[in-house]
């Protein structure tokens, strides 16, 4: 397995700039039909509530008047039966503006990342990734409703007051004096609130990156009896996201029991004031019970704690989406203008390697790097780990980016060739293939679904996958899922696919290191015939594999070392030798 893979063991994080548009407004863009219908029905509801204390407070005056109120019944009737209505359709329509969002978030999120590339890979781990794109995202998607609730509060609130000065002025001004305060409290507290759960949303991304490590290697761990070390490991991170948590309920006990309480003064203040407002002749009953509904309106807003929790909450997870929006892509994605790139004429597949550089964090992986593979010809990689074997052959198909220098297929640079393009001329056989659709079919032709029987079975054929996979229940039509393969058995369908997948150069990286000795050496000899005329690179850390390749390039500390078939190096050098101390070669190898 190759190792020479650094790999960040946090979570990254990184500011948005200021062309990364995740604010409110770009949320709302996301979903725009249903937070209009959203907003439309939590209108009607709470304009129903502010026509209700005006209709009731009519009834009650007829009532002590002795007059008849038939109509205002009705009308009281008709304005409950329309709050129903639509509080009924507005959560409806919340919910769908809400999953709306998410799944826009979430489109955007991943196609993001598949355009950072590997060194985006390497820069997050994938628990960190998936929290991101699930809760992250759902928060995010919620706080579009969330908002919209806030901003039909806010008018509410500014009716009721309007009301409640229409009324009795002093109500107004007496709402006035003690709701002021209270905005300011909750606007002070809900800030804090926000900064305390960025920070536990923070600790939870560990979390999840450091378990989904750990399952990736449970059956080490297993073997290794460590699982407590890896418990240990894993919630190494709880007392902080413990802390973070008890912080953010704090803070949220903090705003419900200080606004409620001060809310509450608020309500006794008005109402007091309303009811010297009867005693002195100013207001009569009727109009105190529209003060008291009214003030309910009035206080809406500020009422609206749970909803201004989740529009923080909003905010703080939305700033976890854009942190890795703002990661600037290594390349154009696919659907980049084809206009822009130039053509690649045929070609032998000959691959040049121009004072290439390749630095990783704070380590230059690769320095100075000039080399060239000859086109039709297999030039095997070797260096210990850590040398830039694997980084060097991530190059050759652009799914990493040098710092400096170039990188040419037939003398065009690969920057100047559109992805596609790229992509249909240079295929990968991983150490570690994941085999992508629903059957083995589908497996061996992902991204060439054109590639007919005849091209699949002499792949598989050259990979020497034929016998296992004709053992296979349905042959090539088998699910994937009810298909158990052995490691070996995995990088050969690994190597068929790069060999269904054509093009003028592949490129294997130590796709060959879960096979036996026997069956390398066969699978090795079938790819030289079938594969005679393609250009090959190979990461090698076999005597073997570097001994049936054409030349070998010796990597040192980042550095080619030396350029020469491996006989000639392995007789003259003991120091590439002492490469291959854990795996001496066959008879026949040096």
């Amino acid at each position: 397995m190759a190792t020479d893979r650094p790999r960040s063991p946090g979570v990254a994080a990184s500011a948005p700039p200021a062309d990364v548009d995740l604010g409110w407004w770009a949320l709302v863009r996301m979903a725009p039909a249903d937070t209009v219908a959203n907003l439309v029905w939590l209108v009607l509801a709470n304009g129903s509530m502010l026509l209700l204390p005006a209709v009731s407070a009519a009834a009650v005056d007829q009532v002590i008047a002795g007059q008849a109120v038939g109509g205002a019944l009705a009308a009281l009737v008709g304005l409950l039966a329309l709050r129903m209505l639509a509080e009924a359709y507005g959560g409806l329509t919340r919910v769908s503006a809400a999953t709306r969002v998410s799944v826009a978030l979430r489109y955007r999120l991943v196609r993001h990342v598949f355009a950072l590339g590997v060194p985006g890979a390497r820069r997050h781990v994938t628990g960190d990734l998936v929290t991101r794109l699930t809760s992250n995202t759902t928060t995010a998607g919620a706080a579009v409703p969330a908002l919209v609730t806030a901003a039909v509060a806010a008018a509410a609130s500014l009716g009721g007051l309007v009301a409640l000065w229409l009324i009795d002025w002093r109500l107004g001004v007496t709402f006035l004096v003690g709701a002021l305060p209270a905005a300011l409290l909750l606007r002070l507290l809900m800030n804090r609130a926000t900064s305390s759960y960025a920070e536990y949303l923070e600790r939870l991304a560990a979390i999840a990156a450091r378990l989904t490590d750990a399952l990736t290697g449970r059956r080490t761990i297993r073997a290794s009896g460590t699982q407590r070390r890896e418990m240990a490991r894993v919630l190494a991170p709880l007392p902080e996201l413990s802390r973070a948590g008890q912080e953010t309920w704090a803070v949220q006990r903090a705003v419900s029991w200080q606004v409620d309480l001060l809310l509450t003064g608020v309500r006794l203040v008005v109402l007091a004031v309303a009811g010297l407002g009867v005693a002195a002749g100013r207001l009569s009953p009727g109009d105190v019970l529209a003060a008291a509904m009214y003030l309910t309106s009035a206080l809406a807003f500020l009422s609206q704690v749970d909803t201004l929790i989740k529009l923080s909450d909003g905010r703080a997870n939305t700033s976890r989406v854009a942190a890795l929006l703002a990661e600037r892509p290594q390349e154009p994605v696919a659907d980049a203008t084809p206009g822009q790139y130039r053509a690649l004429a045929a070609g032998p597949g000959a691959l040049s390697f121009r004072g290439v550089r390749v630095r990783l964090g704070d380590q230059l992986v690769l320095d100075g790097i000039d080399l060239d593979v000859p086109g039709g010809a297999a030039v095997a990689l070797v260096g210990r780990s850590g040398a830039g074997k694997t980084t060097l052959a991530l190059l050759a198909g652009r799914l990493l980016t040098p710092d400096s220098g170039t990188v040419l297929i037939d003398g065009v640079p690969t920057a100047d060739l559109h992805p596609d393009a790229l992509r249909r001329e240079v295929s990968y056989a991983f150490d570690r293939p994941v085999l992508l659709g629903g059957t083995v079919r589908e497996a061996l032709t992902y991204g060439r679904p054109e590639t007919s029987d005849e091209e699949v079975w002499r792949a598989a054929r050259a990979a020497q996958a034929v016998g296992f996979i004709r053992r296979l229940p349905r042959a090539l039509d088998t699910a994937l899922a009810d298909t158990p393969l052995s490691g070996g058995e995995l990088q050969r369908l690994g190597l068929a696919r790069a060999v269904a997948h054509g093009g003028r150069l592949l490129v294997l990286d130590d796709a060959t290191s879960s096979l036996d000795t026997v069956t390398e050496a066969e699978v090795t000899r079938a790819l030289t015939q079938v594969l005679a005329g393609r250009t090959r690179l190979i990461v090698a850390h076999r005597a073997g594999t570097a001994a049936r390749a054409d030349l070998v390039a010796w990597l040192d500390a980042g550095r080619i070392r030396a350029v020469a078939p491996h006989h000639a190096l392995w007789e003259r050098e003991a120091a590439y030798r002492s490469v291959f101390a854990a795996d001496p070669p066959e008879e026949g190898d040096r």
